[in-house]
């Protein structure tokens, strides 16, 4: 996965806990789910152990398709740990 697109993506979930319009959150939970896919893929193609399960859960999360509700104070911690989690682990995830 390209570097920029994880950047992106981490900004994306910092932006998210900001008061912004619906539309915004439903545009990142589908962003959000297929990075975090895609990760999940790429972290079980490079053997990783537990990286792809934490990505997978993480995009089953956010998914856009069957949503989890659940109050905004915990998808502000939640985002924020997505983020941190993508720039924490990306270079186990980038492309080489």
């Amino acid at each position: 996965m390209p570097t920029p697109v994880i950047y992106i993506c981490s900004a994306m979930l910092f932006l998210g806990v900001a008061p912004l319009p619906y539309g915004y959150y439903t545009l990142l939970r589908l962003i959000v789910c297929g990075i975090f896919a895609f990760a999940a893929f790429v972290a079980h193609e490079r053997k990783h152990e537990i990286l792809p399960w934490v990505y997978g859960l993480t995009a089953v999360l956010f998914n856009p398709i069957v949503k989890i509700y659940l109050p905004k104070d915990i998808w502000e911690f939640l985002d924020i740990c997505a983020g941190i989690l993508l720039l924490v682990t990306a270079k186990q995830i980038r492309a080489t």
